[in-house]
């Protein structure tokens, strides 16, 4: 679960970064939204989102309701930071459960991390 969570992070502050940046088109607010937002996600949101499905699999046995319930639960503490902060526990939400149909190896996500902090030295070089 936790290689699915880290990778999720990776491409949902990707995906966050490029949402908000497309209408400027300017590569550094793509890359600092992609870095600060990446912090947060890969800090509080790992581990809030590792106690939502937790806590949603407690409460329901029914597979609809534990993703509704999680769901919920994403954007309930997703919203702590405001609109920025729900918008990427949507796109957290989303990535993660589309990840839970593939099959992860440690190797992809150790790749996905080096390739975050290549493109961070190569950014302040």
């Amino acid at each position: 679960m936790i290689k699915r969570k880290i990778l999720s992070a990776i491409i949902s502050s990707l995906l966050f970064a490029l949402f908000f940046s497309i209408p400027e088109m300017d590569t550094n607010l793509l890359l600092n939204l992609y870095y600060i937002n990446f912090m947060l996600v890969v800090t509080y949101g790992v581990i809030v989102s590792s106690i939502s499905d937790w806590i949603s699999k407690k409460m329901f046995k029914s597979t609809y309701a534990r993703e509704i319930t999680s769901f919920l639960f994403h954007c309930l503490f997703g919203i702590v930071f405001m609109l920025f902060s729900l918008v990427s526990a949507i796109l957290f939400f989303c990535t993660d459960r589309l990840l839970q149909r593939i099959k992860l190896n440690w190797w992809v996500v150790l790749l996905g991390l080096l390739i975050v902090v290549a493109v961070f030295f190569i950014n302040i070089i």
